[in-house]
């Protein structure tokens, strides 16, 4: 599947269970899925809570979206995002192909290295700490080489997908002819790699792990990040950033690419939280209630601006409309309500209708 071609418009589909203050359950989660497709949504994409965000802890989202491909005939499948290096990279490949097979190529694979601290950082690499052996397993060692461990990682899952027999020698994984046989895919399965993020001009916040004075009030993308991006991805996803501070740095990424790998070509796809009210002000206090809810406190003014899409579904069109016209075609719309269909629904109806095509 070639990304970039098409603007891609997905949702996401509830996959932190009680984040909202209810009970959100595994058939709720399919039913979104089937809706959104009845709907006229391009995409669906499922969070990665392994070991839960916050206090609950949420389902594996590749079982989920290979639950989701048997009851759905064209949506596409999206992982936003998936943390894949605290996961054993090899049984990871495989059940990433296996999905890939059984939804006929309809995944797509959003994959970042994590973003928050506190608790959740503790329990993740806690559980990457428990598949490893040596000396370095320390969780909050793994933690600060989180973004090393993340290429380390995908390099090893690429491989695996695209070569029969694989024996690697890294800085994180070493073994010896590994291979993942018949079930590996016939062409690449496409991966977008999420990098960057606003630095609140205050703090660091709940979900923003690093803040000092000099980058404050910033879009900022690390360069081990920005070298994954263009190592292994067929795209790039972000979010908090302006239409202009994407095209600029996309285009960092894209002249990297060239250099290295020619003729290679990287989407852009852009991550928002999304509600959509005839009261711009109840749309935007909405968005940060919910990042409040999801992230936990201090959720800042200033990065609710950065992350929001909401207002009337005039407003929320026109802004992504922007993003369009600057090259993104791969969006993820994070309902930011407590009503996950309804708020869907309203989305399908005012805003889808009023988006350009690539």
């Amino acid at each position: 599947m070639e990304l970039g071609k098409e603007v891609i418009a997905g949702v996401s589909i509830n996959n932190v269970t009680g984040i909202t203050g209810k009970k959100y359950e595994l058939r709720d989660l399919m039913r979104a899925a089937r809706e959104a497709e009845a709907m006229g949504f391009d995409s669906v994409w499922v969070h990665d809570g392994m070991t839960g965000r916050r206090t609950t802890a949420a389902y594996d989202p590749t079982a989920v979206l290979t639950a989701v491909a048997a009851q759905t005939e064209r949506i596409r499948l999206c992982t936003g995002i998936l943390i894949p290096h605290i996961r054993n990279p090899v049984h990871f490949a495989q059940e990433w192909a296996t999905l890939y097979e059984v939804s006929e190529g309809r995944a797509i694979l959003g994959a970042g290295a994590g973003g928050g601290k506190g608790t959740i950082h503790r329990r993740q690499y806690g559980s990457l700490a428990a598949v490893r052996h040596g000396a370095d397993i320390d969780p909050n060692l793994l933690y600060r080489r989180r973004a090393r461990i993340f290429g380390d990682s995908l390099h090893v899952v690429r491989r695996l997908w695209s070569e029969d027999k694989v024996s690697y020698d890294g800085e994180f994984h070493k073994f010896d002819e590994i291979t993942l046989g018949h079930a590996r895919p016939a062409t690449m399965p496409p991966v977008l790699v999420a990098a960057g993020m606003y630095i609140p001009k205050e703090g660091a916040g709940a979900h923003i792990a690093m803040w000092n004075k000099d980058i404050a009030g910033t879009f900022h993308v690390g360069p081990i990040a920005e070298k994954s991006v263009v190592d292994h991805g067929e795209g790039w996803l972000t979010n908090h950033c302006t239409p202009h501070e994407l095209v600029i740095k996309a285009k960092d990424i894209e002249a990297a690419g060239e250099a290295k790998y020619p003729g290679r070509t990287y989407a852009r796809a852009l991550n928002c939280f999304m509600n959509v009210d005839d009261n711009p002000k109840k749309a935007w206090q909405g968005v940060k209630d919910h990042l409040t809810d999801f992230h936990g406190p201090p959720v800042y003014d200033d990065l609710v601006d950065r992350w929001n899409a909401a207002g009337t579904g005039e407003q929320v069109a026109a802004k992504i409309n922007d993003f369009i016209d600057n090259g993104v075609t791969i969006f993820q719309f994070v309902v930011a309500s407590s009503d996950q269909f309804g708020m869907m629904k309203r989305i399908a109806e005012d805003v889808l209708p009023r988006l350009k095509q690539a």
